[in-house]
C-alpha cells in the first residue's frame, strides 16, 4: 500500500475559508457538478410562485452565503429539464447564463406557463443610482415577465431609500419592495396585497429545520460521510488509515448503528444555536461542517503526522469531529470568517458541569485517540505550578470526554441541560400543539421572570402579574407604585408563527413558513392591554433571553451584564402600565408586601395592608 490523497476529501476542505488558497464557497465557483444540492423547500414555492399570474417581482433578501444565487441557478435548471433529472450538462449551461445574463437585461428563461424570466444575479454589483433604477425597472418587466432579484438587505434598503428621494430623480416606487419585508418580519406574509410582489427574508432560512429531513445539517452529513459512496475508497488503502482522524470521523458519523443519532445531535447543537439569536448561512454550515469533519486537516497533514510516527495515536484528539465543532483550534479571526462558530461555542456541552453526566465519565474509556495519557493526571504534585498543569489537564480532558459523552449518548432528553440550557425543553414544548393547555408552567415562569426584571421577587405561583410604574423600573427603591395587576389567565404564550397570525388577525397560516426551511426561534408572551380595544402587548424571547428569564424567575440577576436584555424587555413592559388611572387609591408595593395609599379628607395619606 502507499499514502493515498483523497480527492473527496479535497472538495470537503474547500468550503473551509481559512487558508488564502481556498476559493469562496458560492455556486459560480463550484467545481464538482456531479454533487446533488440540497432539496431546498425554498425552491418548491418559487417554482410555484413564478405561475402566478399576479407576481411580477421576487425578492430574495438575506445575508451573504444563504444561497440566493444557488437558488436561481437550480430554479432555471428545474425549468429547462422539465420534470427529469439534473445532469452536470445542465448545471454548467446554467452557469453560464448567469453569468451572460444575470444582470437582468434580457430574459434568460422562460417560466412553464411562457413568461419570460428576469434574474438580477446580485444588487450589490450595481451602484445605489443604478440598483435603484433597476429595482423600478424589474417592479414592471418586460413582456409581462417575472423578475427575480437577490438583494443583501442592506443593499435593497439602500437602493429604496436613493429612489425615494423624489428631488433628486427618484420616484418613490421601490418602497413597495422594504414595506413588503418589513410586513413579513411582523406578520410573516411575503407577499404584498396585491399579489405582484414576493420579498423572502432568508435569514429565517433554518440549517437545522424542523421537518422530517432535519434540515441541511443532517442531510450534508449523510452525503458526505454515506458508507456506500465510492469517494471513501481511497482512504482503504491508505497507509495512515489507522491513524487518521479524518476517516475516523466519517466512520462514527456513518456508523449504522450510532451514526443517526451522532448526526441528529450535532443538528440539535445547530438548532439551539438558531434559536438562541444566531443567522447561520448555508455557507456558514458548510464551512463548520467541513472543518469539523476533517478536523482542519489535509491528507497531506495526516501523512506528515504518519511518516514522523507510525504509532503515535496522541496527536488526533483535538481533530475529531465532537472537538472541531467548537473551533477550539482556531484562532479569533479565523472564527470571525464564520460566525457560526461563536454561537456554536456558547453551547459547548464541555463547558458544562452536571453530576449524573460527569460521574459516569471514565478517562480510561477515552476511546483509540485519548487527548493524552491519562496516567499523566495522577502524578504527584509538589510546587503549585504543578497543581496548576495538572488542573488545566484535567480540564482538557473532561472537557474532550463530555462532549464524546454528548455525541454518542442514546438519550437526548437533556441535551438542552447538556449545553447550559435549563429551559431549553419548555421553550420547544411551546410549538407542541398537543400539548397540554391546561400546563401553566412555562406561562408562569416567562411572568415571573418578567416581574423580576422590574425589581420584584415574590415566593410561590401567583394568580396576577404586577406592573410597576415605569419610573420604578430602573430607580428601584425599597417601595414602588404598582401601576396594573393582570390576572394571568388572560396571558398566553405562543410560537413564532402563532403571533404572527394573531398580530395579523390572520385565519391562515403565514406563508413564510412554507416559503424557506423554517424552525420556530421565538415564543411571545401575549399580555392584554390597557383598554379593550387595544391589542394585546407581546414581548418577545429567543431561547437566550428565556433562559436568562428563567434564571432570575429563580433568583439570579446580574443587572450589568445583561443591562441591554433587561433594558429592552423594560421598554416592552411600559406599554402595560396604566397611566389613566386617577382613583385615590395607590396601591405600592413594600418590600414584598402590598400596601394601599388612600387619600382621606384634607390630603391625608392613610397606608392600609392590601
Amino acid at each position: 500500500m502507499s499514502l493515498e490523497v483523497n480527492k473527496h476529501v479535497q472538495r470537503i476542505s474547500r468550503y473551509q475559508p481559512f487558508d488564502v488558497d481556498t476559493s469562496e464557497m458560492i455556486y459560480e465557483l463550484q467545481e464538482d457538478w456531479t454533487q446533488s444540492l440540497f432539496p431546498v423547500v425554498t425552491l418548491t414555492y418559487l417554482l410555484k410562485a413564478i405561475e402566478r399570474p399576479a407576481v411580477k417581482t421576487i425578492v430574495l433578501t438575506g445575508d451573504a452565503g444563504h444561497g440566493k444565487t444557488s437558488l436561481c441557478a437550480s430554479l432555471l435548471a428545474d425549468l429547462q429539464v422539465d420534470g427529469e433529472p439534473v445532469t452536470p450538462e445542465v448545471r454548467k449551461a446554467v452557469f453560464r447564463e448567469l453569468s451572460e445574463a444575470g444582470d437582468a437585461s434580457r430574459p434568460i428563461g422562460w417560466t412553464r406557463s411562457g413568461r419570460p424570466l428576469y434574474i438580477l444575479r446580485d444588487l450589490s454589483e450595481l451602484s445605489l443610482q443604478a440598483g435603484a433604477h433597476k429595482l423600478v425597472e424589474l417592479l414592471d418587466p418586460p413582456g409581462e415577465g417575472v423578475a427575480i432579484l437577490c438583494a443583501n438587505e442592506g443593499q435593497l434598503r439602500k437602493c429604496v431609500a436613493k429612489d425615494d428621494t423624489l428631488h433628486k430623480g427618484g420616484t418613490g416606487r421601490a418602497k413597495i419592495l422594504v414595506e413588503t419585508l418589513t410586513a413579513g418580519i411582523a406578520r410573516g406574509q411575503v407577499s404584498d396585497p396585491s399579489g405582484s410582489v414576493t420579498v423572502i427574508n432568508l435569514n429565517y432560512q433554518s440549517v437545522a429545520a424542523d421537518s422530517t429531513n432535519g434540515g441541511l445539517v443532517p442531510w450534508v452529513l449523510k452525503q458526505w460521510t454515506t458508507p456506500q459512496w465510492s469517494r471513501w475508497k481511497p482512504c482503504e488503502t491508505c497507509d495512515a488509515q489507522k491513524v487518521c482522524p479524518i476517516l475516523s470521523n466519517r466512520k462514527e458519523l456513518s456508523d449504522p448503528a450510532q451514526g443517526p443519532q451522532r448526526r441528529a445531535a450535532i443538528r440539535d447543537v445547530f438548532a439551539a444555536a438558531e434559536r438562541t439569536g444566531a443567522v447561520v448561512t448555508t455557507r456558514q454550515a458548510l464551512s463548520v461542517i467541513s472543518y469539523m469533519l476533517t478536523g482542519g486537516l489535509s491528507c497531506q497533514d495526516v501523512h506528515a503526522k504518519y511518516q514522523w510516527s507510525h504509532s503515535n495515536r496522541s496527536w488526533q484528539a483535538p481533530h475529531l469531529y465532537h472537538q472541531a465543532l467548537f473551533g477550539d483550534r482556531l484562532t479569533q479571526q479565523q472564527r470571525h470568517l464564520v460566525p457560526a462558530f461563536f454561537a456554536l461555542r456558547k453551547l459547548d456541552p464541555g463547558k458544562v458541569s452536571r453530576r449524573q453526566v460527569d460521574d459516569r465519565l471514565d478517562p480510561d474509556a477515552a476511546g483509540i485517540f485519548p487527548p493524552l495519557d491519562t496516567s499523566s493526571y495522577l502524578q504527584k504534585v509538589r510546587t503549585t505550578r504543578d497543581v496548576q498543569k495538572q488542573a488545566e489537564h484535567l480540564r482538557g480532558l473532561y472537557t474532550f470526554l463530555r462532549r464524546a459523552d454528548f455525541f454518542n449518548s442514546v438519550d437526548n432528553k437533556d441535551r438542552f441541560a447538556r449545553m447550559g440550557l435549563q429551559a431549553g425543553d419548555d421553550f420547544v414544548s411551546v410549538q407542541d400543539e398537543n400539548r397540554d393547555r391546561a400546563d401553566t408552567r412555562v406561562r408562569d415562569r416567562f411572568l415571573k421572570g418578567l416581574e423580576a426584571v422590574q425589581g420584584i421577587y415574590r415566593a410561590g405561583s401567583n394568580p396576577d402579574f404586577f406592573i410597576l410604574d415605569p419610573a420604578f423600573f430602573t430607580h428601584r427603591a425599597r417601595a414602588a407604585v404598582i401601576s396594573r395587576r393582570v390576572p394571568s389567565k388572560g396571558v398566553e404564550v405562543v410560537d413564532q408563527v402563532t403571533q404572527w397570525q394573531e398580530a395579523g388577525r390572520m385565519s391562515v397560516a403565514p406563508e413564510m413558513q412554507n416559503a424557506v426551511e423554517w424552525l420556530n426561534r421565538s415564543i411571545y408572551i401575549r399580555i392584554p392591554a390597557v383598554t379593550p380595544d387595544q391589542d394585546a402587548v407581546s414581548v418577545e424571547a429567543d431561547l437566550l433571553r428565556f433562559e436568562l428569564l428563567t434564571r432570575w424567575a429563580a433568583g439570579l440577576r446580574s443587572d450589568v451584564q445583561h443591562e441591554a436584555e433587561i433594558r429592552g424587555l423594560s421598554g416592552s413592559l411600559a406599554e402595560l402600565a396604566d397611566s389613566s388611572n386617577k382613583d385615590d387609591e395607590i396601591q405600592v408595593l413594600v418590600g414584598n408586601m402590598m400596601r394601599k395609599l388612600m387619600i382621606d379628607v384634607g390630603d391625608k395619606i392613610r397606608s392600609v395592608r392590601a
